[in-house]
C-alpha cells in the first residue's frame, strides 16, 4: 500500500480535495488579499474600522474579534506587499516543520498576542491608536525562523547577506528603540509594541513546542541531519522482488507505518518523537532493501 492509497490521503469530494491542497501559508495570504481588496472597495468606512482595526475603543465595545482580524488587514499597498513578501519568504520552512494546523495556530496566536500588547500600551500612558496589519504575526514568523535556522543567510535588498539571527535581532532592537521614542512623544505611528509582541510570542510558543527554548535549540542542532532528510529517506518506496511481486508485509509494521505517515501528513516531520523517527527510518530501510 502506497502513501496515497491510505484512507487519510484519499480525497472524498472536490471540496475535500481543495481544502487538502491549500497550505496554511496560502490560506493566510488569501485572507489578507481578500481584506485588502475590501479596503479598496469599501474605503475607510465605519464597517471596516469596526471589524478590521483594533484599539481599546473597539475592545470596550466588545468587538474582540478585531484582535485577530486586524492581523489580516492592510490599507496601504506597500504595507501589504512588504508584509506578504516577508511572510511568504519565511513561512515555508516553518510550515514544513510544524504542519498546516500548527502553522495556523502559530499565526493566529501571534496575531492575538501582538494585538493585545499593542492595546495594553494605553495602560502605560500611550495613546489609543487604531492598528492594523500582519506585522506582529510576521515578526513572530521571522523570529521563529531565526531560532530554527540562525545561520541561514538573509539577503538585505537582495544583495547584503546577513545571518537570520542577526536580522531578527536588528528588527527587535529597532522596535525597542521605536517604542522608547514613542514613550517620549516621538517614534511615529509604527506599531512597535505589536512587532515586539510577535517576537515575544515566538519565544514563548517555540519554548512550548520544544519543551523549552534551550532544549528545542539543542535538538534542532543535534538532529539537523535527520530533520533535513529528503522525503524519500522517510517514506519507503515500493520495491518488487525478482518475480515482480511486492513482498508480503508484516501487518504490525504496516499499521505502525500507517500511524506514522498519518502524523507526518497532519503535523509535519518535526512532530515525530525520537522513537517514532527511529521506527519510520527502520521500516523505510527495510522496505528499500526489499525485505
Amino acid at each position: 500500500m502506497g502513501i496515497f492509497d491510505r484512507d487519510y490521503m484519499r480525497d472524498s469530494s472536490p471540496r475535500s480535495r481543495f481544502l487538502r491542497s491549500v497550505s496554511g501559508l496560502q490560506f493566510v495570504l488569501g485572507v489578507n488579499i481578500l481584506v485588502f481588496v475590501a479596503w479598496q472597495v469599501l474605503g475607510r468606512s465605519l464597517f471596516m474600522y469596526q471589524n478590521f482595526m483594533t484599539d481599546v475603543s473597539n475592545l470596550e465595545s466588545l468587538r474582540v474579534w478585531t484582535l485577530l482580524t486586524a492581523a489580516f488587514s492592510h490599507i496601504d499597498l506597500w504595507h501589504f506587499l512588504i508584509n506578504m513578501l516577508i511572510l511568504y519568504s519565511f513561512s515555508a520552512p516553518l510550515e514544513a516543520r510544524w504542519g498546516r494546523r500548527k502553522y495556523l495556530m502559530f499565526y493566529f496566536g501571534a496575531a492575538l498576542f501582538s494585538s493585545l500588547l499593542h492595546c495594553s500600551m494605553t495602560l502605560f500612558g500611550f495613546a489609543d491608536i487604531p492598528a492594523l496589519g500582519a506585522s506582529g504575526a510576521v515578526c513572530a514568523m521571522t523570529t521563529a525562523f531565526a531560532i530554527y535556522y540562525p545561520r541561514r543567510k538573509i539577503y538585505i535588498y537582495g544583495i547584503l547577506p546577513v545571518p537570520a539571527w542577526a536580522c531578527a535581532a536588528a528588527f527587535v532592537a529597532f522596535d525597542i528603540k521605536g517604542l522608547l521614542d514613542q514613550a517620549n512623544g516621538g517614534g511615529g505611528s509604527i506599531g512597535h509594541a505589536a512587532h515586539l509582541g510577535g517576537a515575544i510570542f515566538a519565544l514563548i510558543a517555540i519554548g512550548v513546542i520544544g519543551g523549552n527554548l534551550t532544549s528545542g535549540l539543542k535538538k534542532t542542532i543535534a538532529k539537523k541531519s535527520s530533520t533535513s532528510r529528503s522525503p524519500s529517506e522517510y517514506y519507503p518506496s515500493r520495491r518488487s522482488d525478482s518475480q515482480g511481486e511486492v513482498p508480503e508485509r508484516d501487518l504490525s509494521e504496516e499499521m505502525r507505518l500507517d500511524e506514522l505517515l498519518r502524523k507526518v501528513s497532519t503535523s509535519g516531520v518535526d512532530s515525530l518523537t525520537d522513537e517514532e523517527r527511529d521506527d519510520l527510518r527502520r521500516i523505510g530501510e527495510k522496505r528499500r532493501s526489499g525485505q
